[in-house]
């Protein structure tokens, strides 16, 4: 059985999707592996040479059936004990998923870890956080969170904590956690289905960990037009707008109200220009 099984989705981003295999290949760190790499039936699908040879299982879908339901493909082809996410514009770098590993070989609580994120260009970048409520949502959308020292993100980007949730963006899972709480919940088609599963697992007595010892280097939101895309913006409103029916079905006035915020952020955007 292999220790590990990576999986890693592609949606129009061939050449990304590339340097994230290559990546995790040459930093494996000398443990069994595989890959299970899908693609959400992509105009721009991945035909390499560069991945012959490598431990790769393919699934080519006939659509493009969103992140959660693409997962759980990837889970029902994975024979490891250890499930890493990791985003088709993520690089893993030397140690990194040997640190994420050895973390959760050792801690019998954690069931869930991801490392720190970084931009290409150094920066840091929130990959964990708590859970989300009116409040967090209204400083996080309003770009408070640049000045407060609250918010829904964890800004705390050197200590190694319990948080409520991490990034699927670059997660290993542990197969325990999986089996308790089962597959990602196919309600979320792009956006807090990390943070779903998640909350999940902690209502089962699990940790998820950040761990910044280690990092990757994420160019955040490629398939979905970059961080300031309305594609992406619409995808995160309609995520989170799923986690409030499912997780806080009491709280209409919260879901609607964060659900205009994101619609206001939407209107800014293309009023800039941004598409």
């Amino acid at each position: 059985m292999n220790k590990i099984s990576a999986i890693i989705i592609n949606y129009n981003t061939p050449a990304m999707t590339e340097e994230a295999v290559a990546s995790l290949v040459n930093f494996a760190g000398g443990f069994n592996y595989e890959i299970i790499l899908i693609d959400n039936n992509s105009t721009d699908k991945v035909f390499s040479r560069t991945l012959e040879g490598r431990p790769i299982k393919f699934i080519q879908n006939t659509e493009n059936v969103g992140f959660a339901k693409a997962v759980n493909q990837g889970l029902k082809a994975a024979s490891g004990d250890y499930i890493l996410l990791l985003n088709s514009d993520a690089l893993v770098e030397k140690d990194t998923i040997g640190r994420l590993l050895e973390y959760l070989e050792n801690n019998h609580r954690a069931g869930i870890i991801g490392p720190k994120f970084i931009y290409p260009n150094g920066e840091n970048q929130v990959s964990s956080g708590r859970f989300p409520n009116l409040w967090r949502e209204f400083v996080r959308l309003s770009m408070l969170h640049r000045i407060l020292p609250f918010g829904a993100y964890n800004k705390d980007f050197a200590t190694i904590k319990s948080v409520d949730w991490v990034s699927g963006g670059c997660m290993l899972i542990k197969r325990e956690v999986i089996k308790q709480i089962g597959d990602f919940d196919e309600d979320y088609f792009f956006s807090a289905e990390d943070m779903d599963f998640c909350r999940r697992a902690k209502e089962r007595g699990w940790q998820a960990i950040y761990y910044p010892a280690v990092k990757i280097i994420h160019h955040y939101a490629m398939s979905s037009g970059g961080r300031k895309a309305v594609k992406a913006i619409r995808l995160e409103r309609n995520g989170l707008n799923c986690f409030f029916k499912k997780n806080y079905p009491k709280k209409i006035i919260s879901r609607l109200a964060i659900e205009q915020m994101h619609n206001f952020k939407i209107l800014v955007l293309r009023l800039l220009g941004y598409k």
